[in-house]
């Protein structure tokens, strides 16, 4: 009997040690893991000729009439008639807008193709002339033009984003409870325009003790659920303090089952943090926690 509860002793020893092993072993990859995603954020950041540093400026074109895409003397600006320095031009015909090419040293490439006169613009674009990079949005109003500059000041001071510490207890499994008429909202955006987007799932959760929830919102209700994305934007008691006023944003898969994992430590700021060329969404008041969630990215306080 002695022998039987030495050997039962010794085993649960081996399995408390094991656990405690895997426990341990499980979270440095996730620390590992969340360090690298970091370090390459930065790194995109640095280099990529679309970084939100080295954004230079936003353009509005709006239908009724032809827009001209003009530059001189390193600075852009639409214009209604054709001048010296045009890149190009773009017309909303039969609800399409439309690109024509007046310089041939603009390359503007969609789907590996790249644009010519007549061409209709159905979905963002990318296009280079000299050292800039341009991004075009076709809307069904407007069409937008974001520019980026390699050399511009923010992206030359750069060095790395801002964070709190890493914090397992804000990583939490909460419950995924879908909603069954998804509603349609408007989201107010940084330039007092309207996004709109679906009230598509509430997840309850609790964080440091405290229960909580969020809504997770969608802006296109039929995709797939496996493989799709779910949008949490969110507020909480640091943001205008440590953290961004507008709030955070995190990007989720949508899980198959009821339960989906929330790691706050993954929070991002809106593009509007780092640049005025961007267009973001403010976070619903339903949205905002009576807590801190001292997790995930800071403000980023360098010149922008």
């Amino acid at each position: 009997m002695l022998k039987y509860s030495f050997i039962m002793s010794v085993l649960i020893v081996l399995i408390c040690s094991c656990t405690k092993t895997t426990k341990n072993s499980d979270l440095a990859a996730w620390k590992q893991k969340l360090i690298k995603t970091r370090l390459d954020k930065d790194k995109e950041f640095k280099v990529s000729s679309i970084s939100p540093f080295a954004g230079h400026s936003r353009l509005t074109a709006l239908k009724g009439s032809t827009n001209y895409l003009v530059f001189d003397s390193g600075s852009f600006k639409l214009e209604k008639s054709r001048s010296s320095g045009v890149l190009f031009s773009v017309s909303m015909q039969a609800d399409k807008w439309v690109f024509s090419l007046n310089n041939s040293e603009f390359t503007c490439v969609s789907d590996g193709k790249q644009l010519q006169s007549g061409d209709i613009l159905e979905q963002k674009v990318k296009g280079k002339y000299e050292k800039y990079t341009f991004v075009i949005y076709p809307l069904a109003e407007t069409l937008v033009i974001v520019i980026f500059d390699p050399d511009h000041e923010s992206i030359q001071e750069f060095e790395h984003l801002a964070y709190f510490p890493l914090d397992y207890d804000f990583r939490v499994e909460a419950e995924f409870n879908q909603l069954l008429n998804p509603e349609q909202i408007e989201m107010i955006t940084s330039r007092n325009q309207v996004k709109i987007f679906y009230r598509y799932a509430k997840i309850t959760f609790k964080v440091k003790g405290r229960e909580q929830w969020l809504i997770a919102y969608k802006n296109d209700l039929g995709k797939e659920a496996e493989g799709a994305w779910i949008f949490i934007p969110f507020k909480d008691n640091t943001s205008g303090e440590t953290t961004y006023g507008a709030g955070r944003f995190l990007e989720l898969k949508e899980p198959i089952g009821d339960s989906i994992i929330i790691d706050f430590n993954k929070a991002f700021n809106p593009l509007c943090n780092y640049s005025y060329v961007y267009n973001c969404s403010y976070p619903p008041e339903e949205n905002s926690l009576d807590m801190k969630i001292e997790a995930g990215e800071k403000t980023y306080l360098g010149d922008h």
